[in-house]
């Protein structure tokens, strides 16, 4: 099957691990024929640079067309509404399968286009916005931008097979601000890359990482990271096993933002605790493999599904459209931002052994769930039930 990736909201760097690299990536490693079409613009050194326009392929055979946007508007608005002219790449790669990443943008209008003229090619969507995360909720525009965004959405999802919301949270943000209907709606949880999560070399893992860190066999190590801002709530989880004793770890990576910087720097000079900064993202599953328990005390990043996927038992935050990430028992959730009620968790889950080894089994069972090897058919699906009405 020829397969089109439509990324055109965000920068985009080629082998990174986000969505829009591993389902185009687990699709061609399906055997098909995969091109993304994307922006001129990448992630570099914390900043976000223009690179050119170009046409290339990855090791792997996936093509990837780079496009500038045009500047058809005044410079303002064109910075707000980019415009990619894609109808004729559609033509020439003449996709059986279209898959649009993201529903703030107006490209999708050529695709249903395409779609008119080519009524054997299936499209979905997806949508990675919430309540917390919109930047249409930060723009001095976008009221007006989500009434736009919305008339295309109403219009597009005529032709859509189905749009994929990557929580339930975000579900529910799509239908009721872009206006999808919940028939149209489905969950494309996010997930780790199960080809980079080494679960035969676990055990040398587990050793050669607790070794290098001076952690014990014994020792019930726990393990959480990303970016590092006060939302997050790391300092109060560090805060917590500093005050625990006994034989409970934490191990900390990522890259603390300015505010952030001194607290974590004074927090990690704990006996307790191993801070290590930033690492390679694929570097992370090793860590979680190395570790008993995943604890994210904050807001959502992709590192939840991440753990999930490495089969580790987890502690997340509670919030509202974010409990697909509970399988049936593999995690515990947090209701308040207190060190207190951290300890008590973490207190709980490490002194009772049959309770913790309930949540692994859990854990590990269920892991597959969030493979992108996985993932990517259940995006694909059965194209055969898929309903247009």
């Amino acid at each position: 099957m020829r397969i089109v990736h439509i990324c055109l909201l965000a920068p985009y760097n080629d082998y990174w691990g986000y969505q829009d690299n591993l389902l185009p990536k687990y699709h061609r490693k399906s055997g098909h024929s995969v091109t993304v079409i994307t922006t001129d613009s990448v992630h570099k050194n914390d900043k976000i640079e223009t690179v050119p326009a170009a046409d290339y392929r990855l090791d792997d055979g996936q093509h990837i067309i780079r496009l500038s946007s045009k500047k058809y508007f005044p410079h303002f608005i064109s910075d707000i509404i980019r415009y990619y002219s894609i109808y004729d790449i559609l033509e020439k790669e003449s996709p059986d399968f279209i898959m649009i990443h993201g529903l703030n943008g107006i490209s999708a209008l050529q695709a249903v286009k395409y779609r008119k003229n080519h009524n054997n090619c299936h499209i979905v969507a997806d949508n990675h916005m919430d309540y917390h995360n919109s930047p249409l909720r930060q723009k001095p525009l976008s009221v007006i931008l989500r009434l736009f965004y919305k008339f295309i959405n109403l219009y597009c999802q005529k032709y859509y097979d189905s749009v994929f919301g990557v929580t339930p949270e975000r579900i529910e943000y799509q239908e009721n601000v872009f206006g999808i209907s919940h028939r149209k709606s489905s969950l494309l949880v996010m997930g780790g890359d199960d080809e980079k999560i080494h679960f035969n070399e676990m055990p040398q893992l587990r050793n050669d990482i607790r070794k290098e860190l001076e952690l014990g066999n014994d020792d019930f190590v726990i393990v959480t990271g990303g970016k590092i801002d006060r939302s997050k709530n790391i300092h109060l989880l560090m805060q917590a096993v500093s005050e625990l004793n006994g034989k409970v770890k934490l191990i900390v990576f990522g890259q603390p933002n300015d505010e952030m910087k001194n607290e974590i720097a004074g927090l990690s000079d704990n006996v307790n605790i191993r801070f290590l900064g930033w690492i390679p993202s694929d570097k992370a599953y090793n860590y979680f493999l190395a570790a008993d328990l995943a604890v994210f005390p904050g807001t959502h990043s992709v590192l939840w599904e991440q753990a999930c996927a490495c089969g580790i038992p987890c502690v997340f935050k509670n919030w509202d459209g974010m409990h697909h990430i509970d399988v049936g028992g593999n995690c515990k959730f947090l209701y308040k931002d207190s060190t207190e009620e951290i300890k008590s968790v973490l207190f709980e889950i490490a002194d009772n052994k049959a309770e913790y080894l309930e949540m692994k089994n859990v854990a590990e069972k269920e892991k597959n769930s969030f493979f992108y090897s996985k993932i990517a058919k259940v995006a694909i699906g059965d194209l055969n039930e898929y309903k247009r009405n």
